[in-house]
Protein backbone atom coordinates (compact mmCIF):
# COMPACT_ATOMS: atom_id res chain seq x y z
CA UNK A 1 0.00 0.00 0.00
CA UNK A 2 1.06 3.07 -0.83
CA UNK A 3 0.71 6.31 1.88
CA UNK A 4 -1.89 7.98 0.49
CA UNK A 5 -3.76 4.12 1.49
CA UNK A 6 -2.49 4.95 4.35
CA UNK A 7 -3.45 8.08 5.13
CA UNK A 8 -7.16 7.12 4.47
CA UNK A 9 -7.25 4.16 6.74
CA UNK A 10 -6.24 6.16 9.71
CA UNK A 11 -8.95 8.23 8.56
CA UNK A 12 -11.41 6.15 8.25
CA UNK A 13 -10.70 4.35 11.84
CA UNK A 14 -10.66 8.02 12.92
CA UNK A 15 -14.45 8.13 12.34
CA UNK A 16 -14.79 4.13 13.54
CA UNK A 17 -14.02 5.67 16.75
CA UNK A 18 -16.49 8.25 16.33
CA UNK A 19 -19.12 5.90 15.42
CA UNK A 20 -18.39 3.34 17.95
CA UNK A 21 -18.40 5.88 20.96
CA UNK A 22 -22.09 6.68 19.59
CA UNK A 23 -22.83 2.93 19.30
CA UNK A 24 -21.62 2.20 22.78
CA UNK A 25 -22.97 5.21 24.59
CA UNK A 26 -26.32 4.01 22.68
CA UNK A 27 -25.85 0.47 24.07
CA UNK A 28 -24.85 1.40 27.86
CA UNK A 29 -28.82 3.00 27.92
CA UNK A 30 -30.01 -0.53 27.07
CA UNK A 31 -27.41 -2.45 29.11
CA UNK A 32 -27.89 -0.16 32.05
CA UNK A 33 -24.19 0.32 33.23
CA UNK A 34 -21.04 1.28 31.18
CA UNK A 35 -18.58 -1.66 32.27
CA UNK A 36 -21.22 -3.92 30.67
CA UNK A 37 -21.93 -2.25 27.60
CA UNK A 38 -18.15 -2.27 27.57
CA UNK A 39 -18.02 -5.58 28.22
CA UNK A 40 -20.54 -6.54 25.21
CA UNK A 41 -18.27 -4.98 22.39
CA UNK A 42 -15.14 -5.90 23.15
CA UNK A 43 -16.91 -9.53 23.73
CA UNK A 44 -18.25 -8.93 19.96
CA UNK A 45 -14.98 -7.06 19.06
CA UNK A 46 -13.14 -10.28 19.96
CA UNK A 47 -15.31 -12.78 18.19
CA UNK A 48 -15.11 -10.88 14.93
CA UNK A 49 -11.10 -10.61 15.15
CA UNK A 50 -11.00 -14.94 16.07
CA UNK A 51 -13.64 -14.88 13.02
CA UNK A 52 -10.94 -12.77 10.96
CA UNK A 53 -8.07 -14.95 12.35
CA UNK A 54 -9.61 -18.31 11.55
CA UNK A 55 -11.27 -17.04 7.96
CA UNK A 56 -7.04 -15.84 7.18
CA UNK A 57 -5.67 -18.85 8.33
CA UNK A 58 -3.53 -16.98 10.93
CA UNK A 59 -1.09 -19.38 12.64
CA UNK A 60 -1.52 -19.46 16.38
CA UNK A 61 1.37 -18.34 18.16
CA UNK A 62 3.60 -20.67 20.16
CA UNK A 63 3.93 -20.46 24.20
CA UNK A 64 7.41 -20.07 23.62
CA UNK A 65 6.41 -17.27 21.08
CA UNK A 66 4.33 -15.47 23.25
CA UNK A 67 6.87 -15.64 25.87
CA UNK A 68 9.42 -13.77 24.26
CA UNK A 69 7.42 -10.61 24.46
CA UNK A 70 7.65 -7.97 27.06
CA UNK A 71 4.89 -7.97 29.64
CA UNK A 72 4.07 -4.48 28.68
CA UNK A 73 2.89 -5.81 25.13
CA UNK A 74 -0.02 -7.40 26.53
CA UNK A 75 -1.79 -4.04 28.50
CA UNK A 76 -3.54 -3.19 25.15
CA UNK A 77 -6.46 -5.20 26.09
CA UNK A 78 -6.77 -3.22 29.54
CA UNK A 79 -6.15 -0.11 27.50
CA UNK A 80 -9.03 -0.82 24.74
CA UNK A 81 -11.15 -1.56 28.08
CA UNK A 82 -10.45 1.70 29.96
CA UNK A 83 -10.81 3.80 26.52
CA UNK A 84 -14.06 2.51 25.63
CA UNK A 85 -15.56 2.31 29.08
CA UNK A 86 -14.48 5.81 29.65
CA UNK A 87 -16.42 7.01 26.00
CA UNK A 88 -18.96 5.50 27.71
CA UNK A 89 -19.15 7.23 30.73
CA UNK A 90 -17.88 10.60 29.48
CA UNK A 91 -19.47 11.13 26.22
CA UNK A 92 -22.84 11.84 27.40
CA UNK A 93 -22.08 14.70 29.62
CA UNK A 94 -19.60 16.59 27.13
CA UNK A 95 -20.70 15.28 23.52
CA UNK A 96 -19.05 13.21 20.78
CA UNK A 97 -17.08 15.82 19.45
CA UNK A 98 -15.25 16.90 22.57
CA UNK A 99 -15.47 13.86 24.10
CA UNK A 100 -12.94 12.64 20.78
CA UNK A 101 -11.34 16.06 20.67
CA UNK A 102 -9.64 15.48 23.88
CA UNK A 103 -9.42 11.78 23.20
CA UNK A 104 -7.35 12.80 20.12
CA UNK A 105 -5.28 15.46 21.99
CA UNK A 106 -4.27 12.97 24.77
CA UNK A 107 -2.94 10.62 22.20
CA UNK A 108 -1.19 13.05 19.82
CA UNK A 109 0.73 14.43 23.22
CA UNK A 110 1.14 11.19 24.69
CA UNK A 111 2.50 9.83 20.98
CA UNK A 112 4.63 12.81 20.79
CA UNK A 113 6.74 12.06 23.93
CA UNK A 114 6.80 8.34 22.69
CA UNK A 115 7.73 9.46 19.49
CA UNK A 116 10.61 11.40 21.16
CA UNK A 117 12.57 9.24 24.03
CA UNK A 118 11.48 6.25 22.09
CA UNK A 119 9.76 4.62 24.38
CA UNK A 120 8.49 1.04 24.65
CA UNK A 121 10.37 0.18 20.89
CA UNK A 122 9.08 2.91 19.04
CA UNK A 123 10.93 4.49 16.30
CA UNK A 124 13.31 7.56 18.04
CA UNK A 125 11.43 10.84 16.64
CA UNK A 126 12.44 13.92 18.38
CA UNK A 127 10.67 16.56 18.88
CA UNK A 128 10.75 19.69 16.21
CA UNK A 129 9.08 23.00 16.52
CA UNK A 130 6.69 22.16 13.42
CA UNK A 131 5.62 19.11 15.37
CA UNK A 132 5.64 21.17 18.79
CA UNK A 133 3.15 23.76 16.67
CA UNK A 134 0.85 21.23 15.95
CA UNK A 135 0.60 19.92 18.99
CA UNK A 136 -0.02 23.60 20.22
CA UNK A 137 -2.36 24.43 17.55
CA UNK A 138 -4.27 20.97 18.48
CA UNK A 139 -4.93 22.01 22.22
CA UNK A 140 -6.19 25.38 21.04
CA UNK A 141 -8.58 23.79 18.50
CA UNK A 142 -9.95 21.51 21.55
CA UNK A 143 -10.09 24.19 23.51
CA UNK A 144 -12.44 25.94 21.12
CA UNK A 145 -14.36 22.63 21.00
CA UNK A 146 -15.22 23.14 24.31
CA UNK A 147 -15.87 26.75 24.89
CA UNK A 148 -17.98 26.62 21.84
CA UNK A 149 -19.82 23.32 22.56
CA UNK A 150 -22.97 24.73 23.77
Amino acid sequence: MNSASFFVLALTAGSAMAFQVVVNTQLRRFVGMPMIATLFSMAIGSAAALLYCVVARYPVPSVAEMRQSPWWAWLGGFVGVFYLWCSVVVSPRLGVSLTLALVVAGQIVTSVIIDHFGLLGAALRPLSIGRLTGVCLLVLGVAMIAYYRE
